[in-house]
């Protein structure tokens, strides 16, 4: 039951996944998200702890899970918003990924409710792949960020 731990930029890649944090480092020029996302290890585990939930949205949840592998464990928290337009962290991997590569299921809180999420990185926006009549993948390469009119190539998937 080997597991492989290797740093990443912002955090892990743990038996391939990578669970890594983030947070905006707000300007005067785009307004507060107040989201985040962090990953600790300490010893045998890893904690994982996010907050896309702001001021400004109103249908607030929570979800999480602990999955474990051996004596190793990852612990998920999230407060999460199903109406978030923006959010600055990252999405940890979904209980399904870990499962496939043995991770048992210790404890799981709740239901992530987003589908696959891009971020355009100029102003935070979200693309939700769920709610879209078109994936993201399948836009033209000339679409545009509704928000700040950036192409493209300058989203990421963050979830």
């Amino acid at each position: 039951m080997e597991i492989t731990i290797k740093k990443a930029p912002g955090g892990f890649l743990v038996d391939g996944l990578e669970i890594k944090g983030g947070k905006c480092g707000c300007t005067s020029v785009l307004p507060c998200c107040y989201s985040w996302a962090k990953v600790k290890r300490s010893g045998d585990a890893i904690v994982f702890t996010a907050k896309a939930s702001t001021p400004e949205t109103k249908d607030n949840f929570t979800w999480g899970y602990t999955v474990k592998k051996g004596n190793f464990s990852i612990e998920v928290t999230f407060d999460d918003a199903r109406d978030k337009t923006i959010y600055s962290g990252f999405y940890p991997p979904r209980l399904e990924e870990w499962m496939a590569r043995g991770w048992e299921v210790a404890s799981k809180k709740g239901e992530r409710a987003d589908g696959t999420l891009w971020r355009c990185a100029a102003c935070k926006w979200l693309y939700k792949d769920d709610l879209e009549a078109v994936k993201f993948e399948d836009l033209p390469s000339d679409w545009l960020c509704p928000v700040c009119r950036a192409t493209k190539d300058v989203f990421e998937n963050i979830g």
